[in-house]
């Protein structure tokens, strides 16, 4: 039989979703908050705050290598955190809302599916600034560029 595991957190949860080490969670509320929670102990380890959510269903994640929390925004955005220091480091701007996002698991590459029907492609480069952006019209045409 497993073991369950509960924790409070006090607000409407959206999303919830591991960090890329497997030892915390991030936690999308609905009171314009991701947290990030140790997945042993519980214990919040920071917030990102500076977007809005608030009625949606948005989505959070980190990077490959855990040094930013990534979310999108109710305003048609996407917000880039440091993870250490819960600053802002970049905002994305889309033309319509990001419901869904996803990372790649070792490159700085950003997936973002919007309510316009637009998947786009954000590919950083080492600074983790847009280098491109590009919407993905078919994906049977759509690879990742070479490291």
């Amino acid at each position: 039989m497993g073991k369950l595991q509960e924790d409070f957190v006090g607000e409407p949860i959206t999303n919830v979703k591991f960090s890329s080490d497997q030892q915390s969670i991030l936690v999308s509320t609905t009171d314009n908050t991701v947290r990030l929670i140790d997945k042993t102990t519980g214990q919040l380890l920071n917030d990102y705050t500076g977007h809005t959510h608030t009625k949606l269903q948005l989505q959070a994640a980190a990077w490959h290598d855990d040094s930013a929390v990534i979310s999108s925004c109710e305003k048609s955005r996407v917000l880039v955190w440091d993870l250490i220091g819960a600053k802002v480091q970049q905002t994305l701007e889309l033309t319509s809302l990001a419901q869904t996002l996803a990372v790649h698991p070792s490159r700085y590459h950003l997936l973002t599916g919007s309510v316009g029907g637009q998947i786009q492609l954000w590919t950083m480069k080492g600074d983790k600034k847009p280098l491109k952006t590009e919407e993905v019209k078919s994906m049977s045409s759509w690879a990742l560029p070479p490291r």
